[in-house]
């Protein structure tokens, strides 16, 4: 069946007919209700207005089609002509998801698209203003600064235009999601064909050079904010993952929760699985683990350790010591 169009681009023409306009489609022409703007008074774009291309009508349609407007609209259905790149003077907010933060030359700018309250209120959260701010649930990139501005002020500095996906569209740092229990801040999927092995998700981190210090690969922080307030003694996990399945033949399976390897050429001074620290003020800890049922932990009712030991596990260092958990051969 026939699918929506957008603007003078009429579908259902014969395979390879041509309907791009001037600069090899850089130039779109669309109707006044098919823009997401700036707000005005008399709800239409204005030229020169930073737009977003959308589905007329549709809350939410909208993609990553931006530009800016060649003429003023007065009807809905006025056509816009709109340029999709080049290099414009636009009005931008120098914020960010945590508020103010200076815009320097070549930063990515975005474009408030969704979720929109309507008149301008100077900091980057109305009616398609553009700003630093990169939340998924109401921002699309814009383009890159040719101009910079200090922390929290606003005004008109020169902006490539790119109505092109950004290489990190999908893994911007701050993301809105919904209250509610078990909700995810984000969510990324990859399916493996057949016959694959490879991770589904590989991330490097290079070191190298003369190095002084802790040095932390990867980090994952829940960062509490002063008005959090957790009711019904739930957990707060910083980090989590698992294993998932309905139907699949799991039966030959080993299933490891967690691996660490150390593929390394000599004997480093210590080798620890595990690192914990609480700080003073936070207490200590209540147990090494904590299990949503006996079986978690492969807890035997009634078994009875035998009484020869034969041998230990360093389990934890503490300030120098080493403590160790002994082991039986055996238990009846």
């Amino acid at each position: 069946m026939p699918g929506v169009t957008v603007g003078v681009y009429t579908g259902q023409l014969d395979a390879g007919t041509q309907v791009s306009s001037t600069g090899e489609g850089r130039h779109l022409t669309v109707r006044e209700d098919e823009l997401i703007h700036p707000y005005h008074s008399d709800g239409y774009v204005d030229k020169g207005d930073q737009v977003c291309v959308c589905d007329a009508g549709v809350p939410g349609t909208y993609g990553n089609l931006v530009g800016v407007a060649f003429r003023t609209g007065a009807a809905a259905a006025d056509l816009i002509a709109i340029d999709t790149e080049g290099i414009w003077n636009l009005t931008v907010y120098a914020e960010n998801d945590a508020g103010n933060i200076a815009i320097e030359i070549g930063d990515p700018l975005y474009m408030r698209v969704g979720s929109l309250p309507g008149a301008a209120d100077a900091d980057g959260t109305g009616d398609g203003e553009l700003s630093k701010i990169t939340d998924n649930a109401t921002q699309v990139f814009f383009g890159y600064a040719l101009g910079s501005m200090a922390e929290g002020g606003s005004g008109r500095i020169a902006v490539k235009v790119h109505a092109s996906p950004w290489p990190e569209q999908e893994e911007r740092r701050y993301q809105t999601v919904a209250t509610g229990a078990y909700s995810y801040g984000f969510h990324e999927t990859a399916i493996l064909a057949a016959g694959q092995s490879t991770g589904l998700h590989y991330k490097d981190c290079q070191v190298g050079g003369q190095q002084a210090g802790g040095i932390y690969g990867f980090g994952a922080w829940m960062e509490l904010q002063s008005d959090f307030l957790h009711l019904d003694n739930a957990i707060l996990v910083a980090l989590e993952g698992g294993f998932y399945e309905t139907a699949a033949d799991i039966g030959d399976s080993w299933l490891i929760g967690l691996q660490l390897q150390y593929i390394i050429h000599e004997n480093p001074n210590i080798i620890n699985h595990f690192r914990v620290n609480i700080a003073a003020a936070g207490g200590a800890m209540s147990a090494v683990f904590a299990a949503a049922n006996v079986d978690s932990i492969g807890y035997a009712a009634d078994a009875t350790i035998d009484s020869s030991k034969c041998g230990d596990i360093p389990f934890v260092t503490v300030g120098g010591s080493t403590y160790y958990i002994r082991l039986y051969d055996a238990a009846s």
